[in-house]
């Protein structure tokens, strides 16, 4: 009895420091253990094959609770001002499921996770102090803390178990039965294979069952998943709670010392002799509609040829602003060179602007488009917060540019970008559409089969145009298409615009046809049922 206590007081000793660091989470080891287990069953049962469905927002809404929890046992009151983000969080999850489109519904998802990080970061630490640059370093290094962490949950448990020696004591008979099931189980598997080969009515009856058991049900491809998916939600969620009970946050209490402004002036000064002349170029030629065209370019060419150069050039002058700030000592020189740029840069921002809409008007809209414009219009706020922290550079950038980005990508994912550009191309195209252009718009994403379901159009260039019996629902004539680059082959309807569509629409209700209350989608719903209208009207 002696030894045990002196060996329990020893290793209160040794894990001190280490208890100061998370006493919340060692503390109520047990709770936060069960909880993390609760969401990863709550986790695999929402992507359980199925990543978009209904259960998406529900799973985002899990999460938060269990942020919610972590703060309510850490005593940490909530700050009303980050609201905004549990609420960016929500209408980020309910887009998912309002949409099909890859790139929304990852950018969705990154966008919740980064939320979730700032927000537990402001709730947890003073960010008072923090600039833009420390946010990022301090979202990384919490991200990096969360690798080391993932055996935190054994090491809790660890704890919680020792400390709870004298319990364990008392009940060292379920020890003995669980040691004696390992010892017995592999016995067992021996002995059943054994009688299994000397008798076969044993075989049937007792090998079959053992047989399904381990191979069908124990080993399976969806229990894999499943536990994989149960592994991933708790570990992920127990490192993150435990990386921020650590208090080991960069410190940003001194103001490190920045560099002589002469360099910046020096080399500032040649980039924005440049953009100056680009400026009034653009001024003269393009805005003013006494556009010059280079010899052999036409008004969209010229007008798409140097928008991509541009966009970059704005990208970097954002950073070059930023980072000018963030090393140089500020005068009043280096503020001035500093608003030029940044004036440049509005104008080189409305150069792309308007190269990107004389490039739609005769192109007319695509998914890339958009998503240049709609960043181009992010680019805009930006600057302005840029600017404002030149003028006074106490200004809170990050959480303004946090702001900026959640409410213009919430405008984005929640605009349903490919229905924009489905409602877009075909208000000016109609009918007339051509057939790749129509190809590519059934090729988006399933939110824009109800538009296309309201354009009726012809069969033509296939069998059924030419009075032919089709399969039912007049099911797409395959031609098997070669690519010489690289030699696959793919199938693609005869270039009749009806059998495309049809193709499209049987794709959907084989894709829907399964869809229950767990993996409901309201972007597929809407599409199934555009194409069985599509069909009920012939």
């Amino acid at each position: 009895m002696e030894m045990e206590n002196k060996e329990l007081k020893s290793y209160q000793e040794n894990t001190e420091a280490d208890q100061q660091k998370s006493p919340v989470m060692r503390e109520n080891a047990l709770f936060f253990l069960i909880i993390a287990l609760i969401y990863s069953v709550c986790f695999a049962a929402a992507f359980y094959r199925n990543y978009i469905g209904i259960t998406f927002p529900l799973i985002t809404a899990a999460t938060l609770a269990v942020c919610g929890l972590f703060l309510k046992k850490n005593n940490i009151a909530w700050k009303n001002s980050n609201w905004c983000y549990l609420a960016g969080c929500m209408l980020l999850g309910v887009s998912t499921f309002l949409t099909t489109n890859i790139f929304v519904i990852f950018f969705n998802t990154v966008g919740i996770l980064l939320l979730i990080t700032v927000f537990m970061l402001r709730q947890v630490y003073d960010d008072s102090r923090w600039r833009f640059g420390q946010y990022l370093v301090n979202m990384m290094f919490l991200y990096l803390n969360m690798i080391p962490e993932v055996a935190s949950p054994f090491i809790h448990l660890a704890d919680y178990l020792k400390k709870k020696r004298q319990v364990r004591r008392k009940n060292k008979t379920v020890l003995y039965v669980l040691l004696g099931i390992l010892i017995g189980f592999p016995m067992m598997i021996l002995v059943i294979a054994l009688l299994s080969s000397a008798d076969q009515i044993f075989s049937n009856v007792v090998g079959d069952l053992c047989y399904k058991l381990w191979g069908q049900i124990l080993f399976s491809p969806n229990v894999f998943l499943v536990l994989f998916l149960m592994i991933l939600g708790f570990f992920g969620i127990y490192s993150f709670l435990s990386a921020l009970t650590l208090n080991n946050m960069p410190q940003w209490n001194s103001q490190r010392k920045k560099q002589n402004p002469v360099i910046a002036i020096t080399f500032l000064s040649m980039v924005t002799v440049v953009y100056l002349i680009f400026c009034v170029i653009q001024i003269v030629f393009l805005f003013t509609g006494g556009l010059l065209l280079p010899e052999g370019y036409t008004y969209a060419e010229y007008a798409h040829q140097g928008f991509f150069q541009l966009l970059f050039v704005c990208i970097f002058n954002l950073v070059l602003v930023l980072c000018a700030m963030s090393l140089f000592e500020m005068n009043k020189i280096l503020k001035a060179l500093l608003l030029l740029c940044s004036g440049c840069t509005y104008i080189m921002i409305a150069s792309s602007v308007f190269r990107m809409m004389l490039y739609i008007d005769t192109y007319h809209l695509s998914f890339l488009r958009v998503l240049v414009l709609w960043f181009l219009a992010m680019l805009i706020l930006l600057m302005a917060g840029v600017v404002r922290t030149v003028l006074k550079p106490e200004f809170g950038l990050f959480r303004y540019s946090m702001t900026v980005v959640t409410v213009c990508y919430l405008v984005f994912s929640c605009a349903r970008p490919d229905v924009l550009v489905a409602e877009y191309n075909m208000a000016h195209l109609g009918n007339d559409i051509s057939y790749e252009d129509l190809e590519y718009l059934a090729d988006l994403s399933l939110d824009t089969l109800p538009v296309l379901s309201r354009y009726d159009f012809k069969h033509e260039n296939c069998n059924r145009a030419q009075g032919e019996y089709v399969k039912e629902y007049d099911y797409y004539e395959p031609v098997v298409i070669w690519n010489y680059d690289n030699l696959v082959g793919r199938t693609k309807a005869s270039g009749c615009r009806r059998c495309l569509l049809n193709q499209r629409f049987h794709e959907v209700l084989e894709d829907t046809e399964d869809m229950n209350a767990r993996t409901f989608h309201l972007s597929k719903y809407l599409a199934g049922k555009a194409a069985k209208e599509s069909f009920a009207k012939r």
